[in-house]
């Protein structure tokens, strides 16, 4: 394999330093066309629980390590078929149970006894009532199954005007990193398959011969 020589690669991508901010300035326009004209916007909507103490005991610091051990077994009712079968009856949608789960996210704030519900959807109106509808959905599942009525909603979810799938630094970032490494992939390819003689030091290691003379470059012609 022919060795590169980092100087005269080094000075081929400065002569093709015009490709690469064409190469780069074409996929940042492509990708704006593509978040601007093709890009679907993706809206959430978020409901905070919190678990509250039953009064069963006595000893609140008990009831407290209880309900944080009971957050796991929740996050996944939250997402059962039977929770989210009903919200999808509740609100008469068009989405298999499937479809739904994907869309919800359920996560744990640490060492507390609050859950975040998140619902993402193309309308943001109907992020919302989805959101609400899993919550009290949600609340109504446990009291069936343990008999309790220890889960209170904290803040019900509220529409967004805001897609939470665009970012439009992020995404310039991304576009411009993308073109930079496309314009010096197709620069290197080729410098490499390049194979005009561009030194002096090239005909030496092509032919194997020593260079006698070299005519210079005189009033800008060879």
């Amino acid at each position: 394999m022919e060795e590169i020589d980092l100087t005269e690669l080094l000075f081929y991508f400065k002569s093709k330093l015009w490709l690469v901010i064409g190469i780069v300035f074409l996929i940042l326009l492509l990708g704006n066309l593509y978040s601007v004209f093709l890009k679907t916007p993706i809206y959430k909507s978020s409901s905070t629980i919190v678990i509250a103490s039953n009064n069963s005991s006595n000893n609140i610091q008990t009831d407290i390590t209880v309900n944080q051990k009971l957050v796991g077994t929740y996050k996944e009712i939250v997402k059962s078929r039977s929770v989210v079968e009903q919200v999808i009856e509740d609100l008469d949608l068009d989405y298999s149970y499937g479809e739904l789960y994907n869309n919800i996210f359920v996560e744990s704030v640490t060492d507390t006894e609050i859950l975040k519900i998140s619902v993402t959807n193309k309308d943001p109106e109907m992020a919302k009532e989805i959101t609400n509808s899993l919550a009290n959905a949600f609340k109504e599942q446990v009291i069936y199954i343990y008999n309790l009525e220890n889960v209170k909603i904290l803040d019900e979810a509220s529409m967004s005007n805001k897609a939470d799938n665009v970012n439009f630094y992020k995404e310039e970032v991304i576009y411009f990193c993308a073109g930079l490494f496309v314009s010096c992939f197709i620069v290197l390819m080729l410098f490499y398959f390049d194979k005009n003689i561009r030194s002096v030091e090239q005909v030496e290691a092509k032919l194997g011969l020593p260079i006698l003379g070299t005519i210079p470059i005189c009033g800008g012609k060879k």
